[in-house]
């Protein structure tokens, strides 16, 4: 790790170097809020028109078509995130069916009329009627449009069928061949349809429209989850879905927020088979479970190397939004002794130390905002170098349970977790060397 053209003067004591050593005070929370309040001032937001309402965790599909979609349409709105487990009673009495999306039009300023829509097909064609000068994303009068839904809708039964078949204890061997034999059949049959469109194209040409919405929500999941509970990679041998996701991967409303990240998909896939798998008893469940665990594994231990480049400082901005805004719940969760999910995951019991190591990586977020080089987070690390070996390995510990326990979109955009994950991992490797 280097140092910021604004630290250059602040070289930490134990880069083994021969410059002068000057450390700087490690900003309190309220000095790097005000801080973010001030590379912030400047910013212009459109007053809210739409308000969705979607889940907390950002896992369901048919939320994220329609967080899409307003991307895509570039409606502003603000959101309402909705607990499945523990559902307020204003949504209850707001929502007749107390399903997640919904969203709540907030229609013209001078009549004040609002109009509350929910189930994800209706949600789609309120938002073309009521948004007529937005790109239209329905085009239900469109034989080819209908073709593409149609296909989706079968691909998309025949996979859950196959991948939640486990669940069924009735089924034979050949049952189960037999489900998966007709999934592969049905995505062999995207693949036709996808290589007709070229390459670097949408499901029906050159514009993004709301199949593409609705598509890629499973098969994003499937694309980082099937190698490890089914050993299918659904895009091997299939250029054509290779394509269709590089243009999607390359589609800002998708990439800049709404778009998941493998180590996610990955480290919650060992969650998603304990709950939905069928149960740890099984051995193929445990195995899937234990291969999703050491995959991640694998993968967080690359953060810092794979940290993506950020020369406006855009993601680095929006990371340490996140970490400010919500810095009292992080240092708890990563120094909680009865952690409620991935328990395996280890976490630091010092919280003092804890603080300190995300307020340096705080710091070292904002400062990169207005600097084109490379975020440094341990030139204010003095205080818990001095503590001693055990002391650092605990802060090392937290810096890590952070970065493994940041879920995207959950969180925060890919890129954003990409770079203070990989801010987290170069500091634990400082404290730990």
């Amino acid at each position: 790790l280097v140092l910021c053209a604004e630290h250059t003067q602040y070289v930490n004591a134990f880069a083994g170097t021969n410059s002068p050593t000057k450390i700087a005070p490690t900003p309190k929370w309220d000095e790097l809020t005000q801080s973010l309040d001030e590379l912030t001032a400047n910013e212009n937001s459109e007053a809210p028109k739409v308000t969705l309402y979607r889940d907390t965790n950002g896992w369901c599909p048919f939320c994220e078509r329609i967080w899409l979609i307003l991307r895509a349409k570039g409606i502003p709105y603000d959101e309402q995130l909705i607990s499945l487990q523990n559902k307020p009673s204003w949504y209850k009495a707001l929502v007749p069916t107390t399903l997640v999306p919904a969203v709540l039009i907030h229609g013209d300023d001078s009549t004040n009329e609002r109009r509350i829509v929910w189930e994800s097909a209706d949600i789609l064609r309120a938002l073309d009627e009521e948004f007529p000068d937005t790109p239209r994303m329905m085009h239900e009068d469109d034989a080819n449009f209908q073709a593409a839904m149609q296909m989706n809708e079968e691909l998309q039964s025949a996979g859950l069928a196959f991948v939640y078949g486990g669940r069924n204890a009735s089924l034979t061997e050949e049952d189960k061949m037999d489900r998966r034999t007709n999934f592969l059949g049905e995505l062999d049959r995207l693949e036709a349809a996808l290589r007709e469109q070229g390459n670097g194209y949408f499901r029906l040409g050159k514009e993004f429209t709301a199949i593409d919405a609705i598509m890629v929500p499973t098969l994003e999941r499937w694309r980082y989850q099937l190698p490890i509970t089914t050993d299918i990679d659904i895009l091997e041998g299939r250029p054509g879905l290779v394509s269709w996701f590089e243009a999607m991967d390359a589609y800002e409303p998708y990439a800049g927020r709404v778009r998941g990240d493998r180590y996610s998909w990955v480290a919650t896939n060992s969650m998603f088979l304990r709950y939905f798998g069928g149960g740890e008893d099984k051995p193929d469940i445990a195995a899937a479970i234990k291969r999703a665990d050491e995959t991640a594994e694998t993968l967080s231990a690359s953060f810092a190397e794979d940290m993506v480049t950020d020369e406006a400082g855009k993601h680095a901005l929006e990371a340490a939004t996140k970490l400010i805004t919500n810095h009292e719940a992080v240092v708890a969760d990563c120094t909680r002794s009865d952690p409620l999910s991935q328990q395996h995951i280890g976490r630091g019991g010092d919280v003092d130390a804890a603080d300190l190591v995300l307020r340096s990586v705080a710091a070292a977020l904002l400062e990169s905002c207005n600097s084109s080089e490379p975020i440094v987070a341990d030139a204010n690390l003095d205080a818990v170098m001095e503590m001693g070996s055990a002391t650092r390995r605990d802060a090392a510990l937290a810096a890590k349970t952070v970065a493994s326990r940041l879920c995207v979109p959950r969180d925060m955009s890919a890129n954003a977790a990409s770079v203070l994950r990989g801010t987290l991992a170069g500091i634990a490797d400082r404290l730990e060397a």
